[in-house]
């Protein structure tokens, strides 16, 4: 371990040993985040975060439209997370597929965004965006728990937030449009099959929300936190070219 946090630390130094973007990056940005929010107890949004269980980075969730047989088109594989709070395990070992825990209180996601937009879609659903398709997949995985408290947020720049209009995306509105568009796409029986309509009403069940790490840095009032998170975010933006 000691040879790769010496590789790590050569980002601070004239013989850069790796990519900047490797450490600073909306990845390590939005663990900073989180891990400070837990140990200050902040309220951010819908997310308690002093009653947080359990938060994992790039794990994987199933979606609603996994393949029916091999060559589907119109099926998805596993969605990558790129922050799950709430109660649930992963097993790294095995999958790295998300498992809500019994009886869970809360779940959610968090898309992290340094510079760029939100994906648009696939080839085969062009309308079908990364926000409303991990609200889908949240739906779907806490569809026989309607006691647990839902949500998707997306965290940005909010210099990036206003060029890519990320709030305008991330509507609650034009996200169940989009999903519902996606059912439509398949026979009434997958529909049916599905639970398209419990799906439908889990993810309107869900808070849905956009922040900028600028208001999310507000929250924080211990200064030595507030110091090494905008120092991180400073050199972020830095090598990320915002």
């Amino acid at each position: 371990m000691k040879g790769i946090i010496e590789v790590i630390k050569s980002v601070e130094s004239r013989n850069l040993n790796i990519n900047p973007t490797e450490i600073y990056n909306e990845g390590w940005m939005t663990r900073l985040f989180v891990y400070y929010s837990i140990q200050e107890k902040l309220n951010v949004k819908s997310v308690d975060f002093s009653k947080i269980s359990n938060w994992c980075s790039e794990a994987v969730i199933s979606s609603p439209f996994q393949p029916r047989e091999r060559g589907d088109k119109l099926g998805e594989g596993f969605t990558h997370a790129d922050m799950t709070i709430g109660d649930f395990k992963v097993n790294f070992e095995k999958s790295g597929e998300i498992i809500l825990s019994d009886n869970a209180k809360l779940f959610g996601i968090i898309e992290a965004k340094m510079g760029s937009n939100l994906s648009q879609g696939t080839k085969n659903a062009p309308s079908y965006n990364q926000a409303s398709r991990n609200l889908a997949c949240i739906a779907e995985k806490t569809i026989d728990n309607n006691s647990c408290k839902t949500f998707f947020g997306v965290v940005a720049p909010k210099v990036k937030i206003d060029f890519h209009k990320l709030e305008e995306q991330v509507n609650k509105e034009l996200m169940l449009s989009q999903i519902n568009a996606r059912f439509e796409m398949y026979p009434p029986e997958f529909r049916q099959e599905k639970r398209m309509n419990e799906i439908l009403k889990r993810a309107t069940e869900s808070e849905v929300w956009c922040i900028s790490y600028e208001e999310w840095l507000e929250y924080f009032k211990d200064t030595e936190i507030i110091n090494e998170i905008l120092d991180f975010y400073e050199k972020a933006k830095k090598w990320n070219k915002i």
